[in-house]
């Protein structure tokens, strides 16, 4: 663990170092918590790094993941912005469609707006 994240960790709340902790045990992917300590130098409130973990685990786009670590930051919120981005950003090609047209300077409702038009709902 680099001495930077080592910093970012130590910035965070007890309840979010807590969930960090049990994450780092997992093993997550070094270039997820580089990520997302540059995107987010606070994490607002524990629940969230797991689920910034489910998009980037689950997802193929990392658009998706910059736009919900820059955006969304209540638990609800991003639960259901993550399953919407299942539901739609399934394959390659739907990831470079979403690419092509949002970038995470796009308003989140958007986004939303953008995903829930393919996904039917």
């Amino acid at each position: 663990m680099t001495d930077s994240i080592v910093t970012w960790i130590a910035a965070q709340s007890p309840d979010v170092r807590a969930e960090l902790a049990n994450l780092i045990d997992y093993g997550p992917e070094p270039e997820f918590t580089l990520l997302v300590s540059e995107l987010l130098p606070v994490v607002p409130c524990p629940g969230l790094v797991d689920l910034y973990y489910d998009i980037w685990y689950c997802i193929p786009s990392r658009l998706a993941l910059r736009i919900a670590v820059k955006q969304v930051h209540i638990q609800e919120e991003l639960v259901q912005y993550l399953a919407l981005a299942e539901r739609v950003l399934f394959d390659a090609a739907s990831c470079k469609a979403f690419e092509s047209q949002l970038s995470d300077a796009d308003d989140v409702e958007e986004v939303v707006f953008w995903l829930k038009r393919r996904s039917g709902g």
